[in-house]
């Protein structure tokens, strides 16, 4: 379920001549191809995961670049509270912990070619969007009781076959995660309707046409 402005630098021949190049604008927002690499490292380094950058892997980046920029803008518009640098560094931590030690952090997280720096600007975007989430759309969600007993009968039907002769959760032990699971579920539904109206709304251009 549920990333902007950098410079890009290439080096160009001999000479490391320092080139941007914009690869996607979204309104007054731009993409650039370096952010979009940063993208496919910083993922890559979350998910512990080598980098890849087949065309997939690019536009997919991308997309979650154009997402975060056009909520981004909506935050902003509509005055939503943006996360704080203590935000940022909650989160942070939370990454760290995945890690045995500050050390092995930092030496990973250099061999994917990421500075710290690097690292919470994307998390500050991704805290963008969670945010976003919450305030924009998890108050109109609801879930009634027989929502939960629909779904819980489904889920158990195919839990059943599956699980031939063992006895199946209760509905009691599973009614916080089904209500989670739908409430996610139409959260993300919600979500996905709102994005794909936002991208008609919006002046996206791709001047990286393998992106598009």
């Amino acid at each position: 379920m549920y990333r902007l402005l950098l410079i890009t630098t290439l080096a160009v021949g001999l000479r490391a001549e320092i080139v941007d190049r914009i690869a996607i604008t979204v309104g007054q927002q731009v993409i650039t191809e370096l952010q979009v690499d940063e993208e496919l490292r910083v993922t890559a380094f979350l998910n512990h995961q080598p980098v890849t950058r087949n065309e997939e892997a690019r536009r997919s980046a991308a997309d979650r670049l154009v997402e975060q920029a056009l909520v981004k803008h909506d935050m902003e518009v509509s005055r939503y509270p943006l996360p704080d640098s203590e935000d940022v560094d909650n989160y942070l931590r939370q990454v760290r912990a995945d890690f045995d030690s500050h050390a092995r952090f930092d030496r990973i997280l250099a061999s994917y070619h990421l500075t710290e720096n690097t690292l919470r600007d994307h998390l500050a975007l991704q805290l963008t969007s969670l945010r976003f989430i919450e305030f924009r759309f998890r108050p109109d969600v609801g879930v009634s009781d027989s929502d939960i007993q629909n779904y819980y009968q489904r889920e158990m039907a195919d839990w059943k076959e599956s699980h031939p002769g063992a006895a199946p959760p209760s509905l009691a032990s599973s009614r916080e995660s089904v209500r989670k699971a739908l409430i996610n579920a139409r959260t993300d539904d919600v979500l996905n309707r709102w994005l794909e109206e936002a991208r008609k709304q919006s002046n996206i251009v791709y001047l990286d046409k393998s992106l598009q």
